[in-house]
């Protein structure tokens, strides 16, 4: 939520040669719906087993980057499947930063959406307090910088040494 996992992903699977796959948006298109409104037609629950079917279709044996979502890691068993498969990358942000950054994004994101502004903040330390035994499970884990591509090479250049093995 708000890590720059979209961002960042795109720009290293480009940096990679990979493929990059946001898996928000291949559901928004298989469903033909936003994620807000399949959350509001026919809820979280529905969602999340969409974006378990989602995450298990995508082919591992590919030099592929995937962005789950927040919340992917935390249902369904869907950690221990992306370990199973592939690299897993925790981008650690600060609460204060992410709901900087969620702000402006707030009506497309159901989670947040009917969160109050001065809220925010709380709201995301909740979240991240809640998934933290999920997103502890990831095999690299990465502070995010306060800017953009900040960080990127060395993100990317320590990925490659598990590539190579």
């Amino acid at each position: 939520m708000g890590a720059g996992k979209s961002y960042l992903g795109r720009a290293m699977a480009a940096r990679l040669g990979f493929d990059f796959v946001d898996l928000d948006d291949a559901i928004e298109a298989d469903c033909t719906s936003t994620i807000a409104s399949i959350f509001q037609q026919r809820g979280e629950a529905y969602f999340r087993q969409l974006e378990a079917a989602a995450i298990r279709s995508l082919d591992a044996s590919q030099n592929l980057l995937v962005a789950t979502g927040g919340g992917a890691p935390c249902f369904h068993s869907n950690m221990d499947w992306m370990n199973a498969h592939g690299i897993t990358i925790y981008l650690y942000a600060p609460a204060a930063l992410l709901a900087t950054r969620l702000l402006p994004e707030k009506p497309k994101r159901p989670l947040i959406a009917t969160v109050e502004n001065e809220q925010l903040v709380d709201f995301v330390e909740v979240k991240l307090a809640e998934r933290a035994v999920f997103y502890n499970q990831s095999q690299i884990q990465f502070n995010v910088p306060d800017t953009g591509l900040d960080g990127l090479e060395a993100l990317c250049s320590y990925l490659m040494r598990f590539l190579k093995k």
